[in-house]
């Protein structure tokens, strides 16, 4: 397996331990929320923190759906056309896809490091902290959509 598809694996099965965590944090503030407000009092911070790290697993869960191919495609477009054409396609939607986080990677970098003089509502953090998770989610992308670019190109067309 080529470096850059095995880094992309080893990025995608830390990605995957993240989210289990994440996801069990969630599910351990909410039901301490719940569990405060029943008892009469309330836990300040456990909304904002849900909050963040619920946008958290969205973008990083993301990643691991694009690695995984789970996302909708487009299967059988130019399928009729031959495996010369169907290639060409790939490779043009996977260089408009590299292109499509590559901006989303440099603009999130900007919000993040402009988010930093702001801080959050309850826990008085720079908003750069929770912001960070979209410029790291669109490099983790980038890594993966050049890792199936490699795959496309080093396959032999018949």
């Amino acid at each position: 397996m080529p470096l850059l598809q095995r880094i992309s694996q080893a990025i995608n099965t830390v990605v995957e331990k993240i989210l289990m965590v994440i996801g069990a944090a969630i599910c351990l503030i909410l039901f301490a929320q719940v569990a405060s407000r029943y008892a009469g009092a309330s836990l300040g911070w456990s909304e904002e923190v849900s909050r963040h790290l619920l946008v958290a697993i969205t973008f990083m869960g993301g990643t691991v759906a694009y690695k995984r191919a789970s996302f909708i495609g487009l299967q059988g477009f130019g399928h009729n056309l031959g495996p010369a054409v169907q290639r060409l396609i790939v490779v043009a939607l996977q260089v408009l896809t590299l292109a499509c986080f590559a901006l989303i990677a440099g603009f999130g970098a900007t919000y993040t490091l402009k988010a930093a003089e702001h801080t959050s509502a309850s826990l008085q953090i720079p908003m750069s902290i929770p912001f960070s998770v979209i410029p790291v989610a669109a490099v983790i992308f980038v890594v993966h959509v050049l890792a199936d670019m490699s795959r496309t190109l080093e396959r032999k067309t018949p």
